[in-house]
């Protein structure tokens, strides 16, 4: 009993650090191919970044312009009547403001993009690597990370930063439409929220944002890069790609508030 459970935690750990090890390789081949190859003349991959910005943030715009609105709603009504009780409601603009740009309108952003591209990219890219593609193209000389991999870098790390900008407006102003049931004007509310604001504020969830993009991307090709055994095989890595990149935002998330807080 006690053999077969160490046994078990060994190949998990094992599992784990080759795992660990195949994403920071894979990235640091993509960071390659991203920044350094174009200035080399060996970029693949340019006519095909513009199609994927477009599938990644013009299509993502309505469920993050949904979701960050509903956040906005929902932490004016847990927020505000509590605030009401010391009559200081006014400085629910504040809160929200702030909150949305430093932490949920970063992380819920990601956590969209995690389910609608990350989701997307592991079954593209292991469906190409289940059918040979992905070989294929080894044999035509040409790298698949710098082919398949490095445009969805570009591409994830142009439109996160956008969509999360876009997302913590969004949000401050479904503060402020649920403002108006505690009797907030709307000027007033706008003017204090951009009071309230510092410019670290906006960078640290830029910067957020920029990271989660660098985790969705690389744990997601990374994955479908692994896809053994047909439609199962696919199945199982697209449900370990979430699952792991939700995972990893966390971590990661924690760990930059914790830098930013020591920093500041």
């Amino acid at each position: 009993m006690v053999g077969s459970r160490f046994d078990e935690l060994t190949r998990s750990l094992r599992s784990f650090f080759e795992s660990a090890g195949g994403m920071a390789h894979l990235l640091v081949d993509c960071v390659y191919w991203t920044f350094v190859a174009p200035f080399r003349r060996k970029t693949e991959h340019r006519r095909l970044t513009f199609p994927l910005m477009e599938a990644i943030g013009n299509k993502s715009f309505g469920i993050v312009a949904l979701v960050a609105f509903l956040i906005g709603v929902i932490l004016v009504i847990q927020t505000g009547y509590i605030l009401e009780r010391y009559g200081q409601v006014r400085q629910v603009s504040g809160l929200v403001a702030v909150t949305m740009t430093r932490e949920l309108g970063p992380l819920m952003t990601a956590i969209v993009l995690v389910a609608r591209v990350g989701a997307a990219f592991t079954a593209g890219l292991g469906t190409m690597q289940i059918s040979d593609e992905v070989l294929a193209l080894r044999t035509m000389s040409i790298n698949p990370v710098g082919y398949l991999v490095a445009p969805r870098m570009i591409a994830i790390l142009i439109m996160q930063p956008c969509l999360t900008i876009f997302a913590n407006v969004v949000g401050i102003a479904g503060g402020c439409a649920m403002g108006l049931t505690f009797g907030l004007d709307p000027y007033v509310y706008i003017d204090d929220s951009i009071g309230f604001l510092q410019l670290e504020d906006l960078l640290s969830g830029v910067a957020k944002s920029v990271l989660f993009a660098v985790v969705i991307c690389t744990v997601s090709c990374y994955m479908a890069f692994k896809v053994e055994g047909g439609p199962e095989g696919l199945a199982r890595n697209t449900m370990l790609s979430v699952v792991t990149q939700l995972v990893l935002l966390i971590v990661v998330d924690g760990l930059m508030a914790a830098f930013i807080q020591a920093v500041s």
